[in-house]
């Protein structure tokens, strides 16, 4: 029983609600504040989880390839229309929304690294105390972001519960290949995305964040064949 997922996916959920209520009270320079202390807050989180790496070689093999992968194939174009529609459909301000902010948040949410390397562990080992911690997090976080965007921070907790999923049952299959090495340049390129993400909260820096997914896929193969060449 993904346990930890469900919590995860529901305090984003119940975040995105509540931050749309209480929105409303907020002050203007709070809403305007809050976001970039939360990139900056990014940044930090993204730093210590880099330094983590066990393969450098590997995790910036991975963001390469990943990032070229996924600008020829423009998911961040496709991820954009595809959110754009669904706020639409289902009326919850899609006409009036900063998608590039609320793509920042679907990144966030759906394809961290650390949401990433909690479902994985708690699918190899069924402890979901990692996830129910991201899941304290990820609600203030929601509830933050839902204070600008309104209940379409809801509708992100849709795709996040089928991807966390996915990595949860893919934890359960690869749970005697994978390697606490895989695991800590996972959490390193997850980091990168972290970081990326801070940058672009902060309007430091826009990065295309969707582009960049596909490196949390190639890392651990990768890093697998990196320590082999490295015996």
């Amino acid at each position: 029983m993904p346990t930890g997922v469900l919590t995860n996916c529901g305090a984003v959920l119940l975040g995105g609600l509540l931050g749309t209520l209480l929105g409303k009270v907020l002050p203007e320079t709070l809403k305007e504040h809050l976001p970039t202390m939360f990139g900056l807050s990014s940044i930090g989180i993204g730093v210590n989880s880099i330094i983590k790496a066990s393969s450098m070689t590997a995790v910036v093999l991975a963001i390469l390839v990943g990032f070229t992968i996924g600008h020829l194939l423009h998911l961040e174009s496709w991820t954009s229309r595809f959110f754009h529609k669904l706020v639409k459909i289902l009326h919850l301000g899609g006409e009036d929304i900063d998608m590039e902010f609320y793509i920042t948040a679907v990144a966030l949410f759906c394809c961290s690294g650390f949401g990433w390397y909690s479902a994985l562990t708690e699918g190899i080992s069924g402890d979901p105390s990692l996830l129910m911690s991201k899941a304290v997090l990820d609600g203030f976080t929601a509830l933050i972001f839902a204070s600008t965007l309104g209940m379409a921070i809801c509708a992100i907790s849709l795709p996040q519960c089928v991807i966390l999923l996915l990595v949860f049952f893919a934890g359960r299959g690869l749970s005697g290949v994978l390697t606490p090495t895989m695991f800590a340049d996972l959490s390193a390129c997850g980091g990168i995305l972290t970081m990326a993400a801070g940058f672009r909260v902060s309007k430091i820096k826009s990065v295309p964040l969707v582009d960049l997914m596909p490196a949390l896929i190639f890392v651990m193969p990768f890093s697998m064949v990196w320590t082999m060449l490295m015996k």
